[in-house]
């Protein structure tokens, strides 16, 4: 373990103290939030933070570690800034340890302009919006990411010594508590696994032979079925303990009772939407389309060009591994369950460049798909602040909705009787016009065919999940029956 710790401080300095690498990094982080770090707004779960963490909400759903976090650093009792920033950091860091990881997996074989590429794609994806807009748990997805890499580290430095049993003890135990801060983070760990045998076949001296390959998989899916079942046994332990149930949210949003089979044409017409026709409309789905579109390429070039089935299941696991929330559950995951994909993206990218580097190109080819991948890392840029900025509308709009409420309270009622919000609040065009897929857009036609469904007004469909919820919609809905708070 000594050993291995050296080593990541080693290539984690490599990082640090690579001037292109780091000033890049930071110039597209502050790009990506800069905007929403300076205009703090409230949404969906920031208001509710004394019921997850003081009423033991998070407990009865399993995130222990998000609640010892807050019982040690107190982050949790005053929203702005303070929580965003930290997510950030940990996004920085993040991107770091993935990089530092995949340079110890390829014995350094990687060009530094591919982990530039992959360090920026990966924190600028703007699908991370989902989960900074919707909910207070972005520090908990940034720091998982984090803990995902140093995880996979840690293992990938012991894969010829089985006979060690420290490091999958220490291991599991951290996957034990990455889980317990989201669960979705086993889907980034398990296409962790795809990324370090893709570029250990592509760059090690290790066996190509399929067996041998599948083996060196089952040795990092071991720490994760006992972390796992560790996650559950401490998450048991704790509600007897403090006399705590299951969590009705939990129950409602994760499906685990439900079959593929059982909801095979549901599952089918809610990929069909969720990641077909809203790569019409949504840039990350472009991009999370256009990046299997590449793997689906690599199966078969890599497949001939190494005459071995091993790369080819490699790259078609990574794919699978990708949607096996979705598989599993036999019902499409919720974006903001889907930090996999700014890894899987950024990763793609980021062997698509290396391949051109290492090809007998042209160097006005190698320059013009750099030009490329620059197009698409601004308009993911201009994407994910797009998002950030009209929540911030969407705040903005709400908090004049509350004061024109007030003053009416105040001019026309009696301030000493209760007050009771029936019915609920619905954004103005201002909002939808940037959530929603009009019925004249392709993606529009191809929703209203599939459903049969034709809405009132000049909308299809709401074509992104959490952004652009009404806060006000939601919070007269918290724990309410018929529609009244």
């Amino acid at each position: 373990m000594e050993t291995t710790m050296v080593n990541l401080k080693e290539n984690v300095k490599f990082f640090l103290n690579s001037r292109w690498f780091m000033i890049t990094l930071l110039i597209v982080t502050i790009m990506s939030f800069g905007f929403t770090l300076t205009h703090p707004t409230i949404s969906v779960d920031d208001a509710a933070m004394d019921y997850y963490y003081r009423q033991n909400e998070l407990l009865t759903q399993g995130r222990f570690f998000q609640v010892l976090i807050d019982k040690i650093l107190g982050i949790y009792n005053f929203r702005p800034f303070v929580l965003d920033y930290f997510a950030i950091l940990s996004l920085i860091a993040a991107a770091v340890l993935w990089c530092s990881l995949f340079k110890k997996v390829s014995n350094n074989r990687l060009k530094l302009i591919s982990y530039i590429f992959f360090a920026c794609f990966f924190v600028s994806y703007p699908l991370l919006t989902e989960i900074f807009i919707y909910m207070g748990s972005n520090f908990e997805v940034c720091l998982g990411l984090a803990m995902i890499a140093f995880i996979l580290f840690i293992l990938s430095s012991d894969t010829q010594k089985l006979n060690k049993p420290g490091t999958y003890i220490v291991a599991s135990f951290l996957i034990a508590l990455t889980l317990s801060l989201y669960e979705s983070l086993a889907v980034v760990y398990l296409f962790g696994i795809f990324t370090i045998l893709i570029l250990r076949f592509l760059y090690s001296d290790d066996s190509r032979n399929f067996k041998d390959v599948c083996l060196r998989g089952l040795y990092f899916v071991i720490p994760l079925i006992i972390g796992i079942v560790l996650r559950l046994l401490i998450d048991m332990i704790l509600k007897i303990a403090f006399h705590l149930g299951t969590s009705t949210n939990a129950s409602k949003e994760i499906h685990w009772d439900q079959g593929i089979m059982q909801n095979l044409s549901k599952l089918i017409d809610g990929v069909t939407l969720s990641y077909f026709y809203n790569a019409l409309v949504y840039l990350p789905i472009t991009f999370l389309v256009i990046t299997v579109g590449i793997t689906i390429f690599l199966i078969f070039w890599q497949g001939f060009k190494y005459r071995s089935v091993s790369i080819a299941v490699l790259y078609l696991g990574s794919i699978l591994s990708v949607f096996s929330l979705t598989i599993l559950q036999g019902i499409e995951t919720p974006y903001r369950a889907c930090s996999v994909f700014s890894v899987f993206t950024a990763f793609v990218f980021m062997l698509s460049l290396q391949f051109v580097e290492e090809g007998k190109f042209r160097i006005a080819v190698k320059k013009a798909f750099v030009v490329v991948l620059c197009i698409f890392l601004i308009w993911q840029l201009n994407d994910i602040n797009k998002w950030f900025y009209v929540d911030y509308l969407r705040y903005e709009e709400e908090v004049n909705v509350v004061n024109q409420v007030a003053t009416e309270i105040r001019s026309n009622y009696d301030l000493d009787k209760p007050v009771v919000f029936l019915g609920d609040y619905k954004l103005s065009d201002n909002i939808n016009q940037y959530t929603s897929a009009e019925k004249t857009s392709l993606a529009g036609i191809l929703y209203m065919n599939m459903t049969g469904i034709v809405p009132e007004g000049k909308y299809a469909y709401k074509f992104v999940q959490s952004n652009g919820d009404s806060f006000l919609d939601w919070a007269v809905g918290w724990n309410f029956e018929n529609n009244v708070s």
